[in-house]
């Protein structure tokens, strides 16, 4: 019998030590999504459109919500989640949003054309053409727990580290979670009949999410007395132009209050998805609920 230097580890030791790694999360999520009636997968490989390399999103789930008899029209959903384990906790510094929050598309979702147009005849002989976008057109922008009427617009994300007895904020969290994510989100965008006259229609809400281990807090930057506020989830903006990408990128960051910054018990992550009139999704953690489009 070969000696070894270590005792094998122990079951409780090879649990722990999965848990720090973040992959037990990832499969806490997939599983609880899958319940909820979707088709979900880890590590679900992409390329990426800005330089072609494979990527991988965390957990990938679709659920196809609506399909005409026809076959020629498709409501979809889709789940581009990225999880993340941390000891510290992070802070989504806010603004207010503004009058245009209360009307834009939010970028992730594909809706079979971008505007519907229409003509309005006055008289025998003359016409005014109308426009308007097919989101606000669908009412999609009024419904409740519509992007839309959110009361609150992440616009950066920092992590807290514990560092010479003091907290300190590393911005860098905002490019390591969200620049994969929006890659995600245009490589799993289903593609558009651009023909003349369209056969096909794919209505594809998709919802970008990031999941961490650590609290989650949100200041609104543009208050008088900035003040942080413990928060289930909070919306995230950010404006991106690069070669493949540009546009502005919403996703939905929330926490796992149940699993502790340090520890990291086997229970159960209970994620409930639901399609409804409101087109809401919701992650659950007991009597927590992180909420986004």
């Amino acid at each position: 019998m070969s000696s070894r230097p270590f005792p094998s580890p122990t079951s409780e030791d090879i649990i722990s030590s999965l848990e720090r790694t973040g992959y037990l999360l990832e499969q806490r999520v997939a599983r609880k999504v899958r319940s909820a009636g979707f088709t979900a997968t880890t590590g679900k490989a992409f390329k990426d459109p800005e330089e072609g390399k494979s990527r991988e999103v965390d957990v990938f789930a679709v659920k196809k919500v609506w399909d005409a008899p026809s076959g020629n029209v498709l409501v979809s959903i889709q789940l581009v989640i990225e999880c993340k384990r941390s000891d510290g906790p992070y802070v989504a510094l806010g603004m207010n949003p503004n009058v245009l929050d209360t009307h834009r598309q939010p970028h992730s979702h594909t809706l079979p054309i971008d505007q519907v147009r229409w003509l309005e005849y006055v008289g025998e002989r003359t016409a005014r053409q109308h426009g308007m976008q097919t989101w606000k057109w669908l009412g999609l922008h009024e419904l409740p727990g519509s992007p839309n009427r959110d009361t609150r617009k992440g616009v950066q994300l920092v992590r807290m580290n514990p560092k010479n007895n003091a907290w300190t904020a590393e911005n860098s969290s905002v490019f390591e979670l969200t620049i994969p994510l929006m890659k995600a989100v245009e490589a799993f965008r289903p593609l558009r009949d651009k023909n003349p006259e369209p056969r096909h229609a794919h209505l594809c809400l998709c919802f970008p999410i990031i999941v961490t281990s650590g609290e989650l807090f949100y200041v609104n930057g543009e208050s008088e007395t900035p003040a942080a506020e413990r928060v289930d989830w909070v919306p995230l903006e950010r404006d991106i132009d690069m070669n493949s990408m540009t546009g502005l990128f919403n996703q939905a960051a929330s926490d796992s209050p149940q699993v502790p910054a340090r520890h990291h018990p086997a229970s159960p992550f209970p994620v409930t998805c639901r399609a409804s009139s409101s087109l809401r999704f919701s992650l659950s953690d007991g009597p927590e609920t992180a909420q986004g489009w």
